[in-house]
């Protein structure tokens, strides 16, 4: 077996590869090789040495594509690759092109597994996916709340599950979520991000009560507006100069579903005022930094003005 494993899930993808070493060749000695920092010489050398013992060997390289002699290595690969009796598992920590003759190598042989980043519409059909897979009853309602609160990350999501799994319970109800699983606020502050938005004031100031009550640092907040409004405004200008929904995410590095509600909401707004938004913010920061005002205070004097 040979395969590539890549993606811009580097979280999902290494994890799919550690599922497969556990299930599929718990028989075989594991020769793990950091090939970004190992001379592609001596990683040729491993491959090509044969075994001194009867334990069949998988070797799993990571990250052949930062590696400075990557053509070396990688064409020495193709070459090694047509023994069918090795096995080597590739793990990059990025998404691989699909025009490289690196990714055709495997994907000619159906030997290419990419794992995509998750929004929230695909995670959701990710996680009910992985739920499936275990003994607990996860109504749709809570499976919602649970994936908010693991801020949709794979990562953080596993680690709450299994916090679940210990539980004497296999029916998951809100009771037992809030119970087990924090609410670290952060789909909070990003609500609030959409109601800055829109200027729904009623709902900016229920979400600031909500966020302050919890203890939520002041400043962090003040730090979200400020990244809030930075996109807001990179969004309104690349919008004025006609460029399409995924381009703007492509070029502002963001997933599409922080993109998307703020494009919404700017799209017809004014954007001095967008700028003077920034700009009293701003002045806002430099009054809490010299103490003359206070920073809960300047937070909620901030918000009536918007």
């Amino acid at each position: 077996m040979q395969k590539l494993y890549h993606g811009k899930d580097t979280y999902l993808s290494l994890r799919a590869v550690h599922n497969l070493l556990d299930t599929q060749f718990t028989d075989n000695d594991i020769v793990i090789l950091d090939a970004d920092s190992t001379k592609a010489e001596n990683i040729i050398d491993r491959l090509y040495s044969p075994s001194l013992f009867l334990t069949p060997k998988i070797y799993f390289l990571k990250r052949i594509y930062k590696n400075k002699e990557k053509e070396i290595l990688i064409e020495n690969l193709f070459q090694i690759s047509k023994e069918d009796s090795l096995n080597i598992i590739i793990w990059e920590d990025q998404k691989i092109r699909s025009n490289t003759k690196y990714y055709k190598f495997f994907k000619e042989k159906d030997s290419v597994e990419e794992f995509q980043k998750l929004n929230k519409r695909t995670f959701l059909t990710w996680a009910k996916k992985e739920i499936s897979q275990y003994t607990l009853t996860i109504p749709l309602e809570i499976l919602n709340i649970l994936s908010q609160r693991s801020n949709y990350e794979p990562e953080r999501f596993f680690n709450n599950l299994n916090k679940l799994k210990l539980l004497e319970t296999d029916t998951i109800d809100e009771n037992t979520l809030n119970q087990t699983v924090a609410d670290t606020l952060e789909t909070d502050i990003w609500k609030l991000m959409d109601y800055i938005n829109t200027s729904d004031q009623k709902e900016i100031s229920n979400t600031l009560d909500k966020l302050l009550e919890y203890k939520t640092d002041p400043h962090y907040i003040l730090a979200m507006i400020a990244r809030n409004l930075r996109i807001a405004i990179q969004i309104k200008h690349l919008l004025d100069n006609n460029t399409n929904e995924r381009a703007i995410a492509s070029i502002l590095k963001l997933p599409p579903f922080i993109v998307y509600p703020i494009i919404k909401s700017v799209k017809n707004a004014n954007r001095n005022k967008i700028l003077l938004q920034y700009q009293k913010l701003s002045n806002l920061d430099y009054e809490i930094k010299t103490g003359r005002i206070e920073p809960t205070l300047g937070l909620s004097l901030f918000t009536l003005l918007l």
